[in-house]
C-alpha cells in the first residue's frame, strides 16, 4: 500500500509541475515603446587643402632660443649675515655636560649594526629649573627609526644637568660605523 501512495504522490507532483510549466502565461501586456530611429552617417571628402587653409604667419622669434650667448643679469648681493650672539658660558657648559652624559648612554643598536645603518639625529632637550630633562624630542631624524629611538632612549637616561635654570638644549647624536 505504501508503494501505491508513493507512486500516486509522484504522479500528482509531475502533473502539477507540468501544468505550471505548460500553462499559458496571462499577463497584462505593457505597451511596447516605438523603436528608435536608425542613425545614418556618411563620409564626405575633404575640400582641397591648399584652397581652404590660410597661410601661417611666420614666427618672429624661433621656437628654441639659444640662451648660451646671452649674459645673465648680475644677481643682487644677499644681505650680510648677522651672527647671533653666542650663549653665555653657563649655556655652553650645560650643553657640554649634557653631551658628555648623552654620550655615556648612547649605544649602537645591534639591528642597526647588522643592517649597516648610519645617520645623525638632532635632539631637543627641555630642562626644568632643577636641570632635569622633562622632554626629549627628535628635531632632525637620521632617516632610520631604530637610530632615532636609540638617541631618544639615551636622552631620557641623562638625569640632571647643571644648566642654571630651565632651558632648551639641542644635541647631535652621530651614528657611524668604522
Amino acid at each position: 500500500m505504501s508503494r501505491l501512495k508513493l507512486h500516486f504522490a509522484l504522479a500528482l507532483s509531475a502533473l502539477t509541475h507540468a501544468l505550471f510549466l505548460l500553462w499559458p502565461e496571462r499577463t497584462a501586456e505593457a505597451p511596447r515603446p516605438e523603436p528608435a530611429p536608425v542613425l545614418q552617417a556618411r563620409l564626405q571628402t575633404a575640400p582641397a587643402a591648399s584652397a581652404s587653409r590660410a597661410p601661417e604667419p611666420e614666427a618672429e622669434e624661433p621656437l628654441l632660443k639659444d640662451t648660451r650667448s646671452e649674459q645673465a643679469a648680475p644677481t643682487p648681493r644677499p644681505p650680510p649675515v648677522v651672527q647671533a650672539p653666542r650663549g653665555t658660558t653657563a649655556t655652553a657648559k650645560a650643553r657640554e655636560q649634557a653631551q658628555q652624559k648623552l654620550n655615556r648612554h648612547v649605544f649602537y643598536p645591534p639591528e642597526a649594526v647588522e643592517q649597516e645603518l648610519e645617520g645623525e639625529v638632532t635632539l631637543r632637550l627641555l630642562l626644568d629649573a632643577s636641570g632635569r630633562v622633562i622632554d626629549a624630542a627628535v628635531l632632525a631624524g637620521s632617516g632610520h627609526a631604530i637610530l632615532d629611538r636609540a638617541a631618544l632612549d639615551a636622552a631620557r637616561q641623562i638625569g640632571r644637568i647643571d644648566a642654571g635654570g630651565a632651558r632648551e638644549i639641542l644635541l647631535p647624536v652621530v651614528f657611524r660605523l668604522d
